[in-house]
């Protein structure tokens, strides 16, 4: 009875150690699971803070990186405003020295022509039957300094005795001529415009130059220069509004006609001096 009682309480003992463990083993589980969930959620706070850190400082960085690149971009429309800005500085300057190039090669013309000149001829004269009216016949060419011809000589059946050329002429202000200060002003200029006889209306006489082209003395055979057509194609307009003659230098522009009494056989030179007014003055005899 002893021995079983003595058995009991071993197996009592037992039991009771093992509960103990159970139940320490218990709380010790407990204790870890408690620690691990505290310390886990420490972890996952800082593992998102540093998280949090590091997308601040990449924002941070993206933002100075948009910051500089719009910085950047600011400069470059800068500079591209600069250069565009000194691109059309520069065509214009080399427009203008276009212009300047024309202007002075055109002057440069014009002083190698201090005075127009062309040479009239009376190849015949006779009387029409019908009406016992004179008919002159006329050769008109256009000669440089020493007497050549450099057009094609033109002929022309006027009626009457005297010949009148009828002519636009441009004087420029007596500073241009006399201290050559400004090429394009350095002679006068004569467009000669038509040529009729005294028993005819002026409107019924022939052409001469063309308004539309530059007078061969003065281009030989170049183009016209924007200063001589711009006075050309608005000749009148110029003639009569003295503020606008005044702003090109023009101290007269108008009409001029020269006349002479045709004699057969004689021919006459017609001039233009650079300063001066058109005269028609007789030259040799034309001999056959």
């Amino acid at each position: 009875m002893s021995g079983m009682m003595e058995s009991l309480r071993t197996i009592n003992s037992v039991a009771r150690t093992l509960l103990a463990v159970i139940i320490v083993g218990a709380g010790a589980l407990a204790g870890w699971k408690g620690y691990a969930t505290y310390y886990s959620k420490e972890l996952e706070s800082t593992e998102a803070a540093k998280k949090l850190a590091s997308a601040q400082e990449e924002l941070t960085r993206t933002r100075n990186e948009l910051e500089e690149r719009a910085a950047q971009v600011a400069r470059q429309t800068r500079e591209l405003a600069e250069k565009d800005a000194s691109i059309r500085s520069l065509e214009a300057d080399v427009a203008q020295k276009a212009e300047e190039i024309a202007r002075l090669d055109t002057s440069l013309r014009l002083l190698k022509v201090d005075h127009r000149l062309a040479q009239i001829t009376v190849v015949d004269q006779s009387r029409d039957p019908d009406n016992n009216a004179v008919v002159t016949e006329i050769e008109f060419v256009e000669v440089n300094d020493e007497g050549f011809p450099i057009d094609e000589p033109r002929r022309f059946q006027i009626r009457g005795e005297v010949v009148y050329i009828d002519n636009w002429v441009v004087k420029f202000d007596d500073k241009y001529i006399e201290e050559q200060t400004d090429l394009d002003r350095t002679t006068s200029l004569v467009l000669f415009r038509r040529i009729f006889g005294d028993q005819q209306e002026p409107r019924d006489g022939m052409a001469l130059d063309d308004t539309n082209r530059p007078p061969r003395a003065y281009t030989r055979g170049g183009a016209i220069s924007d200063f001589e057509r711009k006075i050309w194609s608005d000749f009148w307009n110029i003639a009569n509004d003295e503020k606008r003659a005044q702003e090109l230098g023009i101290r007269a522009a108008h009409g001029e006609a020269v006349s002479i009494k045709a004699e057969k056989g004689r021919s006459y030179r017609l001039m233009l001096r650079a300063s001066d007014g058109l005269s028609l003055v007789p030259n040799e005899r034309v001999t056959n």
